[in-house]
């Protein structure tokens, strides 16, 4: 029963990065767009500061690379975390991938009424994933096997 148990708590958090990673690829040019759409969201709230809009530009140039990294780090973290094999890897490749897109998807900071409350729980969500990844990291064992 035990086993049964991690296999299905494996499944129901790699889920959420598995079907992402695969949305991103059924909708490429939208995911491409809202990346482009973010980074110009941050230009406007960061207008004058030295490099960052540089920066920001650069990072719009590239979201097609940026995007099939994330497809690659999610779907392959998730894989790693539901098959249980190399679990500390499937977490670190999950946590790579959600500290920057926490940070610059979900940046409540920027936002005002219903947006700011909306981002808030979704910045507050992604903590806690944050938090669980960790506990994947330092706590699975060093030799995973399939379950």
């Amino acid at each position: 029963m035990r086993k049964l148990f991690l296999f299905i708590a494996r499944a129901l958090f790699s889920l959420i990065f598995i079907m992402a990673g695969v949305s991103k690829i059924f909708n490429w040019s939208d995911t491409v767009d809202g990346m482009v759409m973010t980074f110009r969201k941050w230009q406007m709230h960061l207008e004058g500061s030295l490099y960052i809009g540089d920066f920001l530009q650069f990072c719009s140039s590239i979201a097609p690379l940026l995007i099939g990294t994330a497809i690659c780090l999610e779907i392959v973290g998730g894989v790693l975390i539901l098959t249980n094999v190399k679990m500390r890897l499937g977490a670190l490749l999950l946590l790579i991938f959600l500290i920057p897109t926490t940070v610059i998807y979900h940046a409540f900071w920027f936002e005002i009424g219903s947006g700011f409350h909306l981002q808030m729980t979704m910045f507050l969500k992604n903590l806690s994933i944050l938090g669980a990844l960790l506990y994947f990291l330092v706590s699975a064992p060093s030799k995973s096997a399939v379950e």
